[in-house]
């Protein structure tokens, strides 16, 4: 509850302080991915990702976000394990290089909600677990912008939710995604 109040003096403060008002950023990515280890052993993982975002400087930006990624790992006769994390996040995106440009990298810190709940289902043993985890983490990415247009760009992203803020768990929950976004 800490987190959700200062969040929200946050978004009161760039809001109601507005420098370069009117650009806002509505955009999505999805990444995929299949590992198979043996005969019928394999890892899946699915993601994908929505925002929306209103740009207070012309290099700043204040973005909602969601994100949800779906892992299946299947170990042929002993084991089947899926996970799905939602993460429901607020950040601030700065862009480093001038708005005209068509390339900008850019990165982002923020605080959001992880939900992820868990099944396991243990074939040789005849039963299954599952579990649920609701934590507070804190969410830090870096990722480019390719512009089309004045109105279109496509992204690419490297994402990490820092599990109870633990700078060391970054490598934990990394995630790589290409998508795209809109402006209007």
């Amino acid at each position: 509850m800490k987190y959700l109040r200062w969040i929200l003096m946050v978004t009161g403060f760039v809001f109601c302080n507005s420098v370069h008002a009117g650009v806002y950023e509505v955009g999505g990515s999805y990444s995929w991915n299949r590992s198979n280890y043996s005969s019928g052993s394999y890892t899946w993982s699915r993601a994908y990702g929505l925002s929306f975002g209103y740009y207070f400087t012309q290099d700043s930006e204040l973005q909602f976000s969601y994100s949800d990624t779906t892992t299946n790992t299947s170990v042929k006769d002993v084991q089947d394990a899926n996970y799905r994390d939602r993460v429901y996040s607020m950040n601030l995106v700065y862009h480093l290089f001038e708005e005209q440009s068509s390339f900008r990298p850019y990165f982002r810190l923020g605080v959001g909600q992880l939900n992820r709940d868990t099944t396991v289902n243990y074939v040789s043993a005849g039963y299954s677990t599952s579990g649920r985890l609701d934590q507070v983490s804190v969410i830090g990415g870096l990722g480019f912008k390719f512009k089309l247009s004045s109105q279109i760009s496509l992204k690419s992203e490297a994402t990490s939710y820092l599990t109870g803020g633990s700078i060391g768990s970054w490598q934990d929950n990394l995630s790589y995604s290409i998508g795209g976004a809109f402006y209007f």
